[in-house]
C-alpha cells in the first residue's frame, strides 16, 4: 500500500514494527539511526517515516527536524518509550504528524500510519488555486459513527490545500487534530464509552467488531438522538475549527495529568495532546462539550 522508512536502533522494536506494518501490506525499509535514515532519503523518498526518538549519531528529534526542513511534504510519526514523553511533545512541535507509545504499537501504529498517509495523499493531490479566496465557512452534523470522521477531515484539508493556506505538513496535522477531536466527541462525549473499555481499543486497531459494537450502542437510548457538530471557518488570517457534542460525557479529560506516562496511553488525553501541539490556540468549554481550535496562517 505504501512505502515506509523505519528508523530504530532496537532490534526487538524494529522487528515488531516491521511485522505490524508488513501485515498492513506496507513496504518497509529499516535503518538503525537518523543518519542512515537521512542517507536513505537521498536515494529514495518514501510515503512516510516512522522513527524512534532515542537513537545514536542522529536522534529522532534531529531526524524529524531535518525532514521538516528538507522534505516538507514528507510526514513523520514518532514512537515513544516510557520516560521520553517530553521528547514526543518536542517532536510534535518540530513537525511530526503523530506519535505512538511503544506500549501501544499493536493497537495504534497501523491506524496512525494509515491515517497520516491518507491525509498526506489528499494534500498532495490538490494544487493551490493561486487566488486569494474569500472566507470558507460551513457546518456539518455527524452521527456517532467513526467511519464518518476521516472523509470530513479530508474535505477540510482539501479546502486548505486549494486555498494555499498552511504548509503541507500543517495541513496533514490539521487533519489529525480534527480526526482526534471528532473521535473524542463521538466516543467519549456522546456515547460515554470509558477510555478503558475494549471497544475503544478495537476501534483504534481498526477491528470491524469495534465499529459494529459502537454503531449498536449509538442506536440505543439515550444515545440515538445525539450528534456531533463540526463548524469550519477558513479565513485569510486563520482557520477555526469548532467541535461540539450533544451528549453528557466529556470529550477530554485532565486525569491522568497531561504529560505523564499514563496520559500518553489514554486516547482522550492523547487526542488533546495532538490538538494542543498542532494548534496555536485551543479553547475548551468548561463541561468539555465543545472545543475551538485555532490555527494561524502566518
Amino acid at each position: 500500500m505504501a512505502s515506509i522508512l523505519l528508523a530504530d536502533d532496537s532490534q526487538t522494536h524494529t522487528l515488531l514494527m516491521r511485522r505490524i506494518l508488513e501485515e498492513g501490506a506496507h513496504t518497509v525499509t529499516c535503518v538503525c539511526d537518523g543518519q542512515q535514515a537521512l542517507d536513505s532519503l537521498q536515494t529514495s523518498v518514501p510515503d512516510l517515516v516512522v522513527t524512534d526518538l532515542q537513537m545514536p549519531i542522529v536522534n529522532g528529534m534531529e531526524l524529524v527536524t531535518a525532514i521538516a526542513d528538507q522534505y516538507p511534504s514528507l510526514p513523520s510519526i514518532v514512537v515513544t518509550a516510557r520516560g521520553s514523553e517530553s521528547l514526543a511533545v518536542d517532536a510534535l512541535a518540530k513537525g511530526a504528524a503523530n506519535f505512538v507509545p511503544k506500549s501501544e504499537l499493536s493497537k495504534l501504529l497501523l491506524r496512525a500510519v494509515r491515517q497520516t498517509i491518507q491525509f498526506s495523499k489528499v494534500v498532495s493531490a490538490v494544487h493551490p488555486s493561486g487566488v486569494e479566496s474569500a472566507r470558507h465557512e460551513w457546518t456539518v452534523t455527524l452521527r456517532s459513527d467513526p467511519e464518518d470522521i476521516e472523509p470530513i477531515a479530508w474535505m477540510v484539508i482539501q479546502t486548505l490545500a486549494w486555498s494555499g493556506h498552511l504548509s503541507a505538513t500543517d495541513q496533514v496535522r490539521m487533519g489529525t487534530a480534527i480526526a482526534s477531536g471528532l473521535f473524542n466527541a463521538m466516543c467519549f462525549g456522546n456515547l460515554q464509552i470509558p477510555d478503558e473499555e475494549t471497544i475503544v481499543s478495537r476501534i483504534l486497531s481498526d477491528d470491524p467488531s469495534g465499529i459494529q459494537d459502537l454503531r449498536t450502542r449509538a442506536k440505543m437510548e439515550p444515545y440515538r438522538d445525539l450528534s456531533t457538530t463540526l463548524k469550519v471557518s477558513i479565513g485569510i488570517d486563520d482557520t477555526r475549527i469548532l467541535i461540539r457534542h450533544s451528549g453528557r460525557g466529556r470529550a477530554t479529560r485532565m486525569t491522568p495529568a497531561p504529560g505523564t506516562p499514563e496520559s500518553f496511553e489514554r486516547e482522550q488525553c492523547r487526542g488533546l495532546m495532538l490538538i494542543s501541539s498542532f494548534m496555536d490556540d485551543v479553547i475548551l468549554r468548561s463541561d468539555a462539550s465543545e472545543v475551538v481550535m485555532v490555527k494561524k496562517h502566518s
